[in-house]
């Protein structure tokens, strides 16, 4: 256990003088001498500013990531509601000392100065260990919508529903729609909502388990003139929905699963499951109450985080070792039929595969700062088969989740960005066709992490409505008018 003690810094550093517009800042990593080598700041540069409000780092440091909430008191800057840092109108700084479990004190610094007239800031840490110290900078810029953007185009707000007896803390990271019910899957379990009036949904049923797991996806399948629910958890649970409001434990899968994908095929009802240790094990779930493993294939990765399935071939989010497309026609003896390894973050997180403008595709999405949409082609028999042929990017510092698609339209949760619909008729040549911000930067009651807002989705096409699991919000049901364009 690591014991963290912050002292004030409001006298550290040296300032360069006067009230010259700082230079721009230079984002990134370097090894420097000692504790006392922060860069240069300028003096007075916070007289007559106002902090207040949230701000994005447009790159990670090595002790933070995310968004950050500030109140200015005085002397006090105030970071998320949490704790505050001591300064004036040059800087606003802290010293930590971080006791390791041999006893031995690490030191960290953390500093924020330099605010410029185009509204950005510098933040800065400095650490220190064994004889070690590395300053990692970041450029700190107000929080806006995505170009400053209306908070919707093309959907619209039609109802929500984000608390209830059976809801505790936790975030909302999936759902999944069948009819007029929508499943609802939170850290606190699965929530069963009626949507035949999508302007008040409804709660009418509740599952979750007394032993708490990492539950994380859900999927659907029916069996016969029953239906069920495969959780994502560590182990998985099976759980029958035919009464929506009696959600009932039939079985459960002895693995652990970050993710799930489900593909009813040869009268079968096959689980492809991504797994925390790397594999991709499958799952014959035809009888419900004795699910039955048929294959596996290892991916040799730390962890399969997502993947979707489409006629026996699995699309796998392989983390560190890429994107890998596996034929599991014969669950038994899977093969590989193509890697992208080099996929832009090494973190291979989530993907939907569609035929769009005549080409089959993937849409790829890689986790963290500088995550975006990849559209990778599919064809063997294409040069570029298995390489990106065109991409996509919302703000550079938020990070994309998960992916629908529906012939030439896309669907993406995305996360502090909200829901974005892409025009994929041109493969090539993304364009956006609808938005909508879930995520309000300035609100007080937002989350300040670096994963929050838009999780996950699904689309009911018939009805024309786009199902978003929201962390902080909970299910937010909105109109799809992207058809109008």
């Amino acid at each position: 256990m690591k014991l963290v003690v912050l002292m004030s810094l409001a006298g550290f550093g040296v300032g360069c003088g006067g009230h010259a517009e700082p230079d721009p800042v230079v984002v990134g990593c370097v090894e420097v001498a000692s504790i006392d080598d922060l860069s240069p700041v300028v003096d007075d540069s916070f007289a007559g500013t106002d902090l207040d409000g949230r701000w994005f780092l447009e790159s990670p440091t090595a002790s933070y990531q995310g968004n950050m909430w500030l109140e200015r008191q005085g002397s006090r800057l105030e970071i998320n509601h949490a704790y505050a840092i001591e300064g004036g109108d040059t800087r606003f700084s802290s010293l930590g000392k971080v006791r390791n479990t041999d006893g031995s004190f690490d030191e960290i610094v953390t500093e924020i100065a330099n605010y410029r007239s185009d509204d950005t800031m510098r933040y800065e840490t400095l650490s220190c260990a064994g004889g070690t110290c590395t300053r990692c900078t970041s450029k700190m810029i107000r929080a806006t919508r995505f170009q400053g953007e209306a908070e919707a185009d093309h959907l619209a707000l039609v109802g929500e529903l984000g608390s209830g007896p059976t809801w505790s803390l936790g975030y909302t990271l999936n759902v999944r729609v069948a009819g007029t019910i929508a499943y609802l899957i939170r850290r606190d379990g699965l929530h069963v909502i009626e949507t035949a009036d999508p302007a008040h949904p409804v709660e009418v049923g509740f599952y979750t388990r007394m032993t708490l797991g990492v539950r994380n996806d859900l999927k659907l399948f029916d069996v016969g003139p029953r239906r069920f629910a495969v959780l994502a958890d560590t182990p998985l649970d099976i759980v029958e929905v035919t009464d929506p409001r009696a959600p009932t434990l039939v079985s459960q899968i002895p693995e652990a699963a970050h993710t799930v994908f489900v593909e009813p095929r040869d009268g079968k009802v096959l689980a492809y499951l991504g797994s925390l240790d790397g594999t991709c094990p499958v799952y014959d779930l035809s009888d419900p109450g004795h699910p039955t493993k048929v294959g596996s294939f290892d991916a040799e990765a730390s962890y399969v985080h997502d993947l979707s399935v489409k006629d026996g071939i699995a699309y796998l989010n392989a983390w560190e070792k890429g994107f890998i497309v596996v034929d599991f026609t014969t669950p038994a003896a899977p093969r590989v039929l193509g890697t992208w390894a080099n996929t832009p973050l090494k973190a291979s997180h989530s993907n939907w595969t569609t035929v769009a403008g005549g080409r089959h595709v993937a849409l790829h999405g890689d986790e963290g700062y500088g995550a975006h949409l990849d559209v990778v082609d599919l064809d063997p028999a294409s040069p570029t088969f298995m390489q990106s042929i065109a991409s996509w990017q919302a703000q550079p510092w938020v990070s994309i989740h998960n992916i629908m698609a529906f012939g030439n339209k896309a669907y993406f949760a995305y996360y502090q960005d909200g829901i974005r619909v892409l025009d994929l008729s041109d493969p090539l040549h993304p364009a956006e066709l609808g938005h909508y911000d879930t995520w309000d930067p300035q609100s007080t009651a937002a989350s300040s992490e670096f994963f929050t807002g838009a999780f996950g989705l699904d689309v009911d096409l018939a009805r024309k409505l786009v199902f978003v699991a929201d962390s902080p919000r909970g299910l937010v049901i909105l109109a799809d008018q992207t058809a109008d364009r």
